[in-house]
């Protein structure tokens, strides 16, 4: 009997344009880009019909599908229900990672089923796939010695060299909390 190819796809939210690189919004796109090139992926590639770019790990049981969104995130629903129809990926088979404002930078966390908390490429992806059951890995940005921002007055704003610094580190314990909920 054929063995069947797991499916998974890894969703990193933020804005495209040039104005939004590397601010705090971002930072979704910013790991996902960091954790494919971790792998032997395929490059990436612009698919217009799903709104994103993606790229392809592939091995006899697993199929990974890292992707980017090409629109706003507040739009980002339509592209993840197109992914995932047209990869046929599971939707407890999916991971969208993005910023977090109630959580400190330095921090994640992972949950599941779990409602928007008024994140917004969040609400999208809710509304266009009429379900909360999928995995979400929740990026800390809320900065650790200031009082605390509101999410518009922070999530266009980069972080400064330390904070990027202590992100950036922590991505390897991202990747590894990524690839446990993988192998479960």
């Amino acid at each position: 009997m054929p063995s069947m190819t797991k499916k998974f796809l890894i969703l990193g939210l933020g804005n495209p344009g040039k104005i939004y690189q590397n601010t705090r919004h971002n930072i979704g796109q910013d790991f996902v880009s960091w954790l494919k090139d971790q792998y032997q992926t395929s490059p990436w590639q612009i698919e217009k019909k799903n709104f994103v770019q993606i790229s392809i790990l592939e091995d006899q049981n697993e199929k990974i599908f890292f992707a980017l969104p090409l629109i706003f995130m507040n739009e980002t629903g339509k592209a993840i229900r197109q992914l995932g129809t047209y990869y046929q990926v599971p939707l407890k088979n999916i991971i969208v990672v993005h910023d977090d404002n109630d959580i400190y930078v330095g921090n994640f966390k992972f949950s599941f089923d779990r409602s928007s908390a008024g994140h917004k490429g969040i609400e999208s992806i809710i509304k266009n796939l009429h379900s909360k059951k999928f995995y979400r890995l929740r990026i800390g940005i809320q900065p650790n010695k200031e009082k605390r921002k509101k999410a518009e007055n922070l999530v266009l704003k980069k972080f400064s060299p330390e904070e990027r610094k202590i992100i950036t580190e922590n991505f390897v314990l991202m990747k590894k909390a990524i690839e446990k909920k993988l192998a479960d």
